[in-house]
C-alpha cells in the first residue's frame, strides 16, 4: 500500500507545518459514535492486558522504586493502596501494559498503538471528572496521531533500529493528554514539539524488561510534554519538518508530511482497525503460530514426529525476532524457532508458553536448531507490506516414508480478516484479570466486561475503574 493512495488531505492543513497540522487535528477534530464504538473493545482489551501485567516481576521491581504521593494530583495504583505522581503512574501503567506483549498492534506503523496512549490517559485524566466519551475521544485522537506519523516515515523507521511503539508512542501520548487536558492549539503544538525531543527506544532491547519499560517511558514523557506545555514551556513549530522528527527518525527519507496522508479520514482505529492479539508474544510470530498449530491439528504431527521445519517470511519480517535461541521467557517472545517448537510440542500457545521453565525445558531447547527461518528478497517499504505478506511453515517428518507438509497464512490473526470473536475477547479478559491476582468470580468479571462495553455512555470513568481495581485486588 502506498502512502499516497491512503486518502485525501485537507488543502488548508497541507499548507501548515506538521506540528501545526497535528495540533489542529488534536484540538479541533470531532470523533463520531462509530469511531467510539470501534475504540471501546480495544480499550477494554488493553486495560485487561495492563492489569495482568502488574503481576510481572519487572513491573513489581519498578513499583518498588516509586515513592508514594499523598498530595494533590496523586494517581491511585491499580495494584496496591499507593498513590503515585502522575508521571510515575504513567511509567508504571505503561510498563504493565506491554510486559506480556499481549497488547494490540497496528501494522500500518508496525507498532503497538493502544498501550502508550491509554497508559498516559489513565494516569492523566481525572477519573471523577472524565466521562467515558472524553476518554475514548482522546484515545482515538492519540492513536491516530501515532499511527499516521508512523505511516509518514514508512518501514525505514523500524529498520533503522527504533522501537516504533516507544518513539511514536511518546507523540501519541502527548496528543492524547493534550486533548484530555483541554489544551488550546498553541499549547498542543508546544506539547508535540516537546514530545518530539523526548521520543526514544531501541529494538536491540527486545527480549528484555526494557522493551516494556519503553512504553512506560513513552507514556510518562508524553504526559510530561503536555504538562510542560500547559505550564508555558514552548517548542519550535518546525519540530517535525526540515531537520526535525520526520527526517531524523526516517533516516533522511522524508522531511515533510507526505501528500495524501490525512488524519482522521478515516480514523485508523475504525478502518482498518487494530490487530488484537490472540497470542501473548511478538505479533510477527502470530502467522507462524497459526500455521504451526493448523498443521498439528490437520496432520496429528507433534514435535517428536517432525525432523525439521522451515519458516518463510516477508522481507523485514524477522527484524524483531532477535532471539533464535531464547534462554528466558522474555527472549522467547521474539523467537520464531521457539514458536514452532512450542506449538508442535504443546498444541497451544498461551501465557504459560512463555515462562522461563517452559522455554528452558530440554525437549524444547534441543530442537530449536531444527527450525530454519528465511526472508523474501523483495524489500518492504511500509509496515502494511509486511502485514499483508504470507507466511509459510513447512514441516519435514522424521519418518522417511512421510512427505513434507506446508501451511500458508495470509490474513493477520486478530485483524478484521481474522478477528477475535466476542467469546475469545471475553476469555482473554477473564484470563488477564485472573492473572492479575484477584479472586473475583467469573460472573463478576463478565459483568465488568459488559459494563465496559457501554463506556461511551458513562458520565464518569471513576466508578467502573474502581470496581475493576477491586476485582483485581479481591482476596
Amino acid at each position: 500500500m502506498s502512502v499516497t493512495s491512503l486518502t485525501r488531505t485537507n488543502p488548508v492543513q497541507a499548507e501548515l507545518p506538521t506540528t501545526e497540522r497535528l495540533a489542529s487535528f488534536v484540538v479541533s477534530t470531532a470523533v463520531d459514535g462509530a469511531v467510539l464504538k470501534q475504540a471501546t473493545p480495544i480499550v477494554l482489551d488493553t486495560l485487561a492486558v495492563t492489569l495482568a501485567g502488574g503481576a510481572e516481576p519487572g513491573v513489581r521491581a519498578l513499583m518498588g522504586t516509586l515513592e508514594s504521593h499523598t498530595g494533590p494530583g496523586g494517581v491511585a495504583s491499580f495494584w496496591s493502596g499507593n498513590r503515585h505522581r502522575a508521571d510515575d503512574a504513567a511509567l508504571l501503567i505503561g510498563m504493565a501494559s506491554h510486559v506480556l506483549d499481549y497488547d494490540d498492534v497496528s501494522m500500518l506503523a508496525v507498532c503497538h498503538p493502544s498501550a502508550p496512549v491509554l497508559s498516559a490517559l489513565l494516569a492523566t485524566a481525572s477519573r471523577e471528572r472524565t466521562s467515558g466519551r472524553a476518554l475514548l475521544e482522546a484515545f482515538a485522537v492519540g492513536t491516530e496521531v501515532l499511527i499516521r506519523l508512523g505511516q509518514a516515515m514508512g518501514f525505514r523507521h523500524y529498520t533503522l533500529g527504533f522501537h516504533a511503539t516507544a518513539t511514536l508512542g511518546t507523540i501519541g501520548a502527548a496528543a492524547a493528554c493534550a486533548r484530555i487536558m483541554g489544551l488550546d492549539r498553541r499549547q498542543t503544538a508546544h506539547a508535540l514539539a516537546i514530545a518530539a525531543s523526548l521520543a526514544s527506544g531501541l529494538r536491540t532491547n527486545f527480549g528484555s524488561m526494557v522493551k516494556s519499560l519503553h512504553v512506560g517511558i513513552a507514556a510518562s514523557n508524553g504526559q510530561k510534554a503536555a504538562r510542560l506545555a500547559a505550564a508555558g514551556i514552548e517548542g519550535t513549530s518546525e519540530a517535525f519538518d526540515g531537520e526535525g522528527f520526520l527526517n531524523a527518525f526516517s533516516g533522511g527519507e522524508i522531511d515533510v508530511w507526505p501528500d495524501g496522508l490525512a488524519l482522521g479520514a478515516p480514523f485508523a482505529v475504525a478502518e482498518p482497525g487494530f490487530e488484537q492479539k490472540r497470542y501473548p508474544c511478538c505479533y510477527l510470530l502470530h502467522k507462524i503460530i497459526e500455521a504451526t498449530l493448523a498443521l498439528r491439528r490437520e496432520t496429528g504431527m507433534t514435535l517428536a514426529d517432525v525432523k525439521s521445519a522451515l519458516v518463510q517470511m516477508p522481507n523485514g519480517g524477522t527484524k524483531p525476532l532477535i532471539h533464535p535461541r531464547p534462554t528466558s521467557g522474555l527472549n522467547a517472545l521474539f523467537s520464531a524457532p521457539y514458536a514452532v517448537v512450542a506449538g508442535l510440542a504443546d498444541g497451544r500457545i498461551d501465557l504459560k508458553s512463555f515462562t522461563d521453565e517452559a522455554v528452558l525445558r530440554p525437549e524444547a531447547q534441543t530442537r530449536l536448531a531444527d527450525v530454519t527461518v528465511v526472508e523474501d528478497d523483495t524489500p518492504s517499504k511500509h509496515g502494511a507490506d509486511v502485514g499483508a505478506a504470507p507466511v509459510t511453515v513447512t514441516l519435514t517428518p522424521a519418518s522417511a516414508s512421510g512427505s513434507s507438509v506446508s501451511r500458508t497464512i495470509t490474513a493477520l490473526p486478530g485483524s478484521r480478516q481474522d478477528p477475535l470473536t466476542d467469546s475469545q475477547l471475553r476469555a482473554k479478559w477473564n484470563d488477564c484479570l485472573q492473572r492479575a491476582g484477584g479472586r473475583a468470580p467469573a460472573e463478576t468479571l463478565q459483568r465488568l466486561f459488559d459494563e465496559g462495553k457501554a463506556l461511551a455512555d458513562a458520565r464518569s470513568i471513576d466508578g467502573w475503574l474502581g470496581r475493576l481495581t477491586e476485582a483485581v485486588s479481591a482476596d
